[in-house]
């Protein structure tokens, strides 16, 4: 529908969207040079500190902010305006210092204007501004110059940026791989091709967690780089503890005058590290150096000693946890051995120059599963004679203690039975039959008596017989002491008057199912003799007996110093 201001309404509809199209374009190339102007300075740092992930995410969160507040500054001021007809006319009527007719000639022209009031005066303004639209400059005031600038700029930005990511390409890469959060480095000239701690390859660069070489505790580390494009004269490994601040820096130098490969050590370490290589321009990423304790193993024995010796046994007596042993023959000796730090792997044990027996986990849940003990079957099961033993494991990275665990079982000696004996006279006829007094002791018990019988003849001739004279059974035992009197019948000998007969107490000791040890006590001799003799024998006494009961009278009296 034709109006008269359908001109002035065409001008201003083209104004409004002249300005609408330099805040657009103003809105856009605002912010992107400025992201492109933070993305450089990311860069720059990135590239000058090797920032680690951490940082890079610090760097990518505090870009992403800075884009944000560039957009919410420049940017949506611009993009929400929202301008109609009666605003571009205001402005018009603003620039060219008119009053308000532009904008009551637009307003009078719509059909509800008919409502307003007096359609003569309205239809006046409209004819009023129809008549001198076509003269007036709308455009006057309103330029484009924000927008080329602004476009400069940013088309500026662009071509240094762009033409710096042609020229060095693997850095442009390497940059949004790491604004990203990736793994990958910078170009350097001195590359880094490889790595080894200990003859294990170490990843130069990595992605995901950080490659760890574990190491025995003690051990010295040795480690090897090889470098390749411009190698520098040496290099140096910094190392920095992972459990505490401490620091360290180990040179590494050429293995040859000109090589590329570089070696150095690292001793007395005690705890784990990280380690990071540098040579000339490059650094490689950082390797955890894991130092594995060695294994920490704790041995007791637990000795039971035959039954015969049980109830003499004392409580504590033997030291469980001591390596070295002194037990009785045919005890039993049961092993247990833990580590305290690991789980083990294995765990064997060596007699002298025997092959190893493999020690097994105990399956009693009351043991606990870290406990080895000994197969059965194993001269420890009833120990017979002196043992030397070591013992070594493996635990679950592979690594045995530096020194063997060394010790030895010795038989402790079981002193041989005592036995005294006596008679009450030394001269006896053939037939008699004299009896002997006798005492018998032993640690755990005794077993027997035979009384060992020795007869010389005055022809010369000799003849050794033996009488079992005390029998004690196993289930009266144990016996440690005993005391009795033996009876000697010599009639079946058909002795004659001067025949010797030496007469020895041998006794056994009870040692359960084990055979027992002899012990001899001193010979007791009988003289054979005949009647006359007997009664020599017993004059001679009563003499004796005289004197000494007069001795006893004189001292009790006190006339013992009397001449006579």
């Amino acid at each position: 529908m034709s109006t008269k201001l359908a001109t002035l309404r065409s001008r201003l509809g083209s104004l409004r969207r002249s300005r609408a199209a330099v805040r657009w374009g103003s809105a856009v190339c605002a912010p992107c040079a400025i992201v492109v102007w933070l993305l450089v300075a990311a860069f720059l740092c990135d590239w000058s500190f090797d920032l680690h992930v951490g940082l890079r995410s610090f760097v990518l969160a505090a870009s992403i902010l800075s884009g944000i507040w560039a957009i919410r500054k420049f940017a949506w001021p611009l993009v929400t305006v929202r301008e109609t007809e009666q605003d571009v006319a205001l402005l018009v009527e603003q620039h060219h210092k008119i009053d308000t007719d532009l904008v009551a000639a637009l307003q009078f022209e719509q059909p509800k204007a008919a409502k307003w009031g007096s359609s003569r005066l309205e239809q006046a303004v409209v004819d009023y501004v129809a008549e001198f639209s076509p003269s007036l400059n709308v455009f006057e005031g309103f330029t484009y110059e924000t927008l080329p600038r602004r476009a400069s700029i940013l088309l500026g930005t662009l071509l240094v940026v762009l033409g710096t990511a042609v020229t060095y390409p693997n850095h442009a890469a390497a940059f949004w791989n790491r604004f990203l959060l990736g793994s990958a480095h910078y170009p350097t000239k001195t590359q880094i091709e490889r790595i080894a701690v200990n003859g294990t390859e170490v990843p130069v660069f990595h992605q995901g967690g950080m490659p760890q070489v574990r190491i025995p505790y003690g051990q010295e580390i040795q480690v090897s780089v090889r470098c390749g494009g411009v190698v520098p004269a040496t290099g140096f490994a910094s190392l920095s503890g992972v459990n505490n601040d401490a620091a360290n820096r180990i040179e590494l130098s050429a293995t040859s005058p000109n090589a590329a490969e570089f070696v150095g050590e690292i001793s007395h370490v005690a705890d784990s590290f990280r380690v990071r290589f540098h040579f000339g321009d490059a650094t490689s990423n950082p390797a955890e150096i894991v130092i594995v304790p060695l294994p920490l193993v704790d041995v007791s024995w637990e000795i039971t000693p035959p039954k015969y010796a049980m109830a003499a046994m004392k409580l504590g007596e033997s030291d469980n946890g001591s390596r070295q042993l002194a037990v009785l023959e045919g005890s039993v000796a049961k092993l247990s051995l833990t580590c305290s730090n690991k789980p083990l792997k294995s765990a064997v044990l060596t007699i002298g120059t025997d092959a190893p027996i493999p020690l097994v986990k105990a399956s009693a849940p009351a043991a606990g599963s870290g406990v080895w003990t000994l197969p059965s079957s194993t001269p420890f099961a009833s120990i017979r004679q002196a043992l030397k033993y070591e013992i070594q494991v493996t635990d679950e990275d592979g690594l045995s203690m530096e020194v063997p665990i060394a010790g030895q079982v010795r038989l402790k000696s079981d002193r041989l039975p005592r036995i005294v004996a006596s008679a009450v006279t030394r001269q006896v006829l053939p037939t008699a039959t004299p009896k002997l007094d006798y005492a018998a002791g032993d640690d755990f018990g005794v077993a027997k008596i035979v009384a060992v019988i020795q007869i010389s003849r005055e022809d010369g001739t000799s003849t050794r017989h033996e009488l079992m004279s005390k029998v004690i059974e196993d289930k009266d035992q144990p016996q440690t002491i005993i005391r009795g009197q033996i009876p000697v019948p010599l009639s079946p000998y058909e002795l004659q008057k001067g025949d010797e007969v030496k007469v020895t107490l041998e006794v056994t000791d009870w040692r359960g199912e084990i055979p027992g040890q002899k012990g001899l006590g001193e010979p007791v001799t009988f003289n054979v003799t005949d009647l006359n003799g007997i009664l020599i024998q017993t004059g001679d006494e009563d003499k004796k007996t005289a004197k000494q009961l007069d001795e006893i009278l004189r001292r009790e009296l006190g006339i013992g110093n009397e001449k006579r």
